[in-house]
């Protein structure tokens, strides 16, 4: 068998493998579909040229159809260009309409009985001239590279355009091979074939990679296919012309290169990667070392610190933040490291969110939404990309890494990355295994915030008891007392200043002391009993600000809400928030409280059906999306003087207070209360801005958290 029989040969198994494995990707996209009618061409011409190296087969296979083939392939060429630039470049389609004419011109004279004395001459020509659709498609790929702004796309132009430079380069030897010195092997060929493997990774699966990707994956593909070549040629090259044997060493060789293939892509993996890839080893290296340094971290503004320090020591990024999601899952915080940010909180009902899980979490850049957005078909799709294209700009962000856990992205790194810097495929994919050990280290980070607040609860309790009992009764005790003494001495104005003091004292105690028990006993309440808030919120303003000149405001977008809770604690709640309000606007000019109502839905954006097939196969999955449950956000806004940052991160600490005569307990027993109906409460404040409490509570409550809840609050002790 000759070697270009052998070439082409292996050119048509490799053609046919991109084209099917393109259309199978995504059959709706015409670019995919014009890349398959290429390989499909190619394909054509390759079988028809190896059935030309068979004796056998010469008698009915003509020449003409060959140098046909040849003059076609430069249609899809054309049109696949066209496709993958679209109306970034007009020339290449006024060559499809001038080639279309052309080929029907050379079929006309091809039917003519004299171009059968031409046949050999024309047929070299064709080959001559398929040269030119393939330059006017490589000047188009180079002109558009220095067009197109998003850095990614720029290089992945330049490199097709490099690429098809070299290829073009090496089918001289071809032209070398067929005018007669056979012993230059047909070099072209092969050359053609790796260049459409190229531009299938990179225009198709929309892998960008560097020069040293590059070399890593030729060597790669070619120290493996060389081991497994000499391994098939020692078992089958000498055994001649016995057919039994041939087929019984040919089934031995394919065993033992099933058996190799594993081990041998591993050894020849991690060489060629300590030969081109030396600096995503060090990225791998820096990245194991901040893993191992992160053990015992449990802040996130720590943990926030230190993920931005090692992306800017390894990527050199301009900035990072993070994102956590919150305990009732509607929204993810910014775990904020400046004073000016883009974005302080993203809903967890974003597109670019139900994005994440729709990619099971791995790392992705801007053109990553934007390729997708140009593959999906629908407007609805592609609506939805470019909803996630914008929420990447409000965040000021062109990298973003999920993090994971159990499928579910629990928070988010949000890195701006800067114009300089071209994340490839390979540098992505370093970062999934440091995403997912983040997400353990999260989630055990929070499973210790649970039990610290929950054995922190149970130590209240019990010193709530011993309270009860050393403290309540000798206050009542000493309060009688001096209220005795006081009586007796009603002529001694100083003597009755003191026993004043000691009863009002004693009085203050005694409050602190109740509440402190209301905060560590167990409650009674309701909670499937049916509420309306709207009615709650208007009968508590009237019991805190009848007789004040706070101004009152409540904005709701529907009315008759119906939550399942206990009106009286949603009651106590509000009262606590009320009070403070109107405490820290005390002197403060046109005071004014504003309540503000809003139902909070779980969206989808995506369905199954939505989802092309071949998103499936890369591993889309709907099932890592969660709805959120149907919430009620409640939010008290004040126009007070504000509270700093500091101030904010300990409100909610029992015993700290702000207030001369405060207890420190009112906001502590507002968070117990919210958290026992499954929900959440927030501040958010700046100086000089007023205060808002965000209330987040379930409209609908499952009943076995209920019960969870209230045997959690019985088994406390008193």
């Amino acid at each position: 068998m000759r070697i270009e029989t052998i070439c082409l040969i292996i050119a048509a198994f490799v053609s046919v493998s991109l084209g099917v494995a393109a259309v199978l990707r995504n059959f709706r996209s015409r670019l995919t579909l014009s890349f398959t009618a290429l390989m499909a061409s190619l394909t054509l011409h390759d079988s028809i040229g190896t059935l030309q190296g068979f004796s056998a087969y010469e008698t009915w296979i003509k020449t003409s159809w060959h140098t046909f083939i040849t003059l076609l392939i430069g249609l899809p060429l054309l049109v696949f260009g066209k496709e993958l630039l679209g109306a970034k470049d007009k020339i290449l389609n006024k060559w499809i309409a001038f080639y279309i004419p052309f080929l029907a011109v050379v079929l006309l004279f091809m039917s003519f009985p004299t171009y059968t004395r031409y046949e050999s001459s024309f047929n070299f020509a064709a080959h001559a001239l398929l040269l030119v659709p393939f330059v006017v498609f490589l000047l188009t790929l180079d002109r558009a590279s220095g067009i197109v702004k998003l850095p990614r796309e720029k290089m992945r132009l330049h490199f097709a355009a490099l690429g098809g430079v070299v290829a073009l380069s090496a089918f001289v030897t071809n032209a070398i091979h067929y005018s007669g010195i056979e012993q230059m092997p047909p070099l072209g060929t092969l050359a053609r074939v790796l260049y459409s493997i190229f531009v299938f990774h990179i225009f198709i699966q929309k892998e960008v990679m560097t020069s040293q990707e590059v070399f890593t994956k030729l060597t790669l593909f070619g120290g493996i296919a060389l081991v497994l070549t000499v391994i098939y040629s020692t078992l089958v090259s000498w055994v001649g012309d016995q057919s039994g044997l041939f087929y019984f060493n040919t089934f031995i060789a394919s065993f033992v290169i099933m058996i190799l293939f594993e081990p041998l892509k591993r050894v020849i993996t991690r060489g060629t990667r300590r030969l081109f890839l030396r600096k995503y080893l060090l990225l791998e290296k820096e990245l194991n070392e901040f893993l191992e340094n992160l053990v015992g971290t449990f802040e996130a503004v720590e943990l926030s610190r230190r993920i931005q320090t090692i992306l800017k020591k390894c990527l050199g990024v301009e900035a990072c933040s993070l994102f956590l999601l919150e305990k009732d899952g509607l929204s993810y915080s910014r775990i904020s490291l400046s004073t000016q940010e883009a974005l302080e909180e993203l809903p967890s009902s974003n597109a670019l969110v139900e994005y994440m899980a729709l990619r099971r979490g791995r790392p992705f850049v801007l053109e990553t939404i934007e390729n997708d957005r140009d593959f999906f078909r629908s407007s609805s799709a592609q609506k939805f990309c470019e909803t996630c294209l914008e929420t990447m700009r409000t965040l000021g962000a062109d990298f973003v890494i999920p993090i994971t856990y159990d499928s579910k992205p629990i928070a988010f790194c949000a890195v701006r990355a800067g114009e300089r810097i071209i994340l490839s495929n390979e540098e992505m994919r370093v970062f999934i295994p440091v995403a997912r050990q983040l997400g353990f280290l999260l989630k055990n980070a929070q499973t210790f915030d649970y039990l610290k607040d929950r054995d922190k609860l149970a130590a209240v309790g019990e010193m709530a008891a011993g309270l009860a009992h050393e403290i309540k009764n000798p206050l009542g005790a000493i309060k009688g007392a001096a209220e005795l003494l006081k009586d007796q001495q009603s002529d001694n104005k100083s003597s009755n200043e003191f026993l004043q003091i000691i009863i009002d004292e004693t009085q203050r105690l005694s409050t602190v002391v109740t509440k402190f028990l209301d905060y560590a006993k167990p409650r009674k309440f309701q909670p499937y009993g049916n509420c309306d808030p709207l009615k709650v919120i208007e009968h508590t303003a009237q019991l805190v600000l009848t007789g004040t000149r706070v101004q009152f405001e409540i904005e709701s977008e529907e009315k008759g809400f119906q939550v399942e809770m206990d009106p009286e604690v949603l009651k106590q709640i509000l009262l606590n928030l009320f009070l403070n309000s109107v405490q820290a606007m005390d002197g403060t000019d046109r005071s004014s409280l504003k309540v503000r109502l809003k139902r909070i839905r779980g969206k989808r954006f995506f369905s199954l059906d939505s989802i092309p097939l071949f998103k499936v196969w890369e591993g889309w999955k709907t099932e890592n999306i969660s709805s959120p449950e149907e919430h009620l956000e409640i939010e008290v806004k004040d126009n007070g003087p504000g509270i700093d940052a500091e101030t904010q991160r300990r409100l909610f600490i029992p015993f700290f207070t702000t207030k001369p005569k405060g207890s420190g307990l009112g906001l502590a027993i507002c968070r117990q209360l919210v958290e026992s109906m499954s929900g959440t409460i927030q501040v958010k404040s700046k100086l000089g801005q007023g205060t808002t409490f965000v209330l987040h509570l379930p409209i609908k409550r499952s009943i076995s958290g209920s019960r969870l809840e209230l045997e959690s609050l019985q088994e406390r002790p008193l």
